[in-house]
């Protein structure tokens, strides 16, 4: 239904009225400045502008964010956490009971919570929508924290573009190129399954 409520919008009303209104500024421009190529140019961005104005701005400050910020990092491995914590062995933190859910913030722009392994392990969820200044880019930082020496594990942080009824961004609607939020996942996947004891530990 949005689809076509676009198709309608752009190809019936925005385009039509542009293109007018650039070759009425084109001729108006040309009569009166002998410049017409002026009034058309004039007129186009004001007319892309109307629409598509934060198109550049969304994709470069998305990637300013993912470049300087964004990125997945394993402060210690699986295998060297549980080396440091041999007591853990034999637990199944796979289950659903095994761990405790607790939100520090529940808002709809800017959400965290932790889910805790027990007491020695507990993964943070942060969530903070529209950042930027067009209210377009959301931010996503996980990390996995010792609950004893408060030292990170594993830690990943997120942009994604986030704006459902603007079509001409959906093309980049996606994670930091850089980022591989998968790794972070197996890494603790990873984790999870050692200290059951179904992984080898090479």
């Amino acid at each position: 239904m949005i689809a076509l409520l676009y198709f309608i919008f752009f190809i019936f009303i925005y385009f039509p009225l542009s293109f007018w209104i650039i070759r009425k500024s084109y001729f108006f421009a040309k009569r009166k400045y002998k410049h017409g190529w002026a009034g058309g140019l004039i007129a186009a961005l004001i007319m892309y502008n109307l629409v598509f104005w934060d198109w550049i701005p969304v994709i470069l400050i998305h990637n300013h964010l993912c470049e300087t910020e964004g990125g997945f990092w394993v402060f210690k491995t699986p295998k060297q956490w549980v080396k440091e914590h041999p007591e853990v062995v034999g637990l199944d933190w796979s289950k659903q009971s095994c761990c405790k859910t607790e939100y520090i913030r529940n808002d709809y722009d800017d959400t965290q919570y932790r889910e805790s392994y027990g007491k020695y392990l507990y993964t943070e969820f942060s969530l903070k929508r529209n950042i930027d200044f067009t209210e377009t880019i959301n931010s996503l930082h996980i990390r996995t924290v010792d609950f004893k020496t408060g030292e990170v594990v594993f830690e990943v942080i997120n942009f994604q573009i986030a704006s459902p009824y603007k079509i001409w961004l959906a093309p980049y609607r996606d994670d930091c190129k850089n980022v591989k939020q998968s790794e972070y996942a197996q890494e603790l996947n990873n984790l999870i399954n050692l200290v059951k004891g179904e992984l080898n530990d090479k």
